[in-house]
């Protein structure tokens, strides 16, 4: 009898650990974030106005950079992410599917291209500038990651819809482990009683 031929998540070798690494994404970016927006309500006014402008910007390079860190060990496997969630939605039975998860996934597929774009061009003034000094590769790297935050920003949004459907396909598959009940109890016998 032929065996059916994996797809979406299951054909992909080590999937469980790019999922790990999303997972550590989302978990380092909702951390930034929450330190940003801490720092932002306690230094800007009711109109959000920075206080100390200069200090602002510091703290939201910071911020950008924070998540920048965290998507890179995700960036090159996060396409054969996408295409593993986008192959599972066929899988999972439609009563199961939120309508919302194609939609979520088309923005992280954009989010991904612009992210890419980013670093294109990044790489592309390195090249350009390879004796740049250290203040100007630091404003470049600055700069980059200030360009790849919106992009950024919708994968701390929209990444968990990659998560809920790899959790819907493990469900739609069915139990992984066939549960056995426990043996039965020995039978009691007249002279003995249970300690308590």
């Amino acid at each position: 009898m032929p065996q059916p031929v994996p797809s979406g998540s299951a054909a992909v070798p080590g999937h469980q650990e790019i999922a790990s690494r999303l997972a550590a994404f989302l978990r380092a970016a909702d951390t930034a974030l929450d330190s940003w927006d801490l720092y932002s309500d306690e230094h800007t006014d009711l109109d959000g106005w920075p206080y100390d402008p200069e200090a602002y910007d510091g703290r939201k390079a910071e911020r950008d950079r924070a998540v920048w860190t965290a998507f890179s060990p995700l960036r090159e496997e996060a396409g054969v992410l996408l295409d593993a969630a986008e192959a599972d939605l066929g899988r999972i039975p439609v009563s199961s599917v939120q309508q919302r998860w194609a939609w979520q996934l088309g923005q992280l597929r954009d989010a991904l291209d612009r992210i890419e774009a980013t670093r294109t061009e990044y790489r592309k003034l390195l090249t350009a500038h390879p004796h740049a000094s250290s203040e100007a590769r630091h404003a470049a790297v600055d700069a980059r990651n200030a360009e790849a935050w919106n992009a950024l920003y919708s994968w701390s949004v929209h990444g968990r819809a990659v998560l809920e459907i790899r959790t819907a396909t493990v469900r739609a598959a069915g139990p992984r482990i066939a549960a056995t009940p426990p043996p039965p109890a020995p039978p009691a016998t007249a002279g003995h009683t249970t300690r308590r």
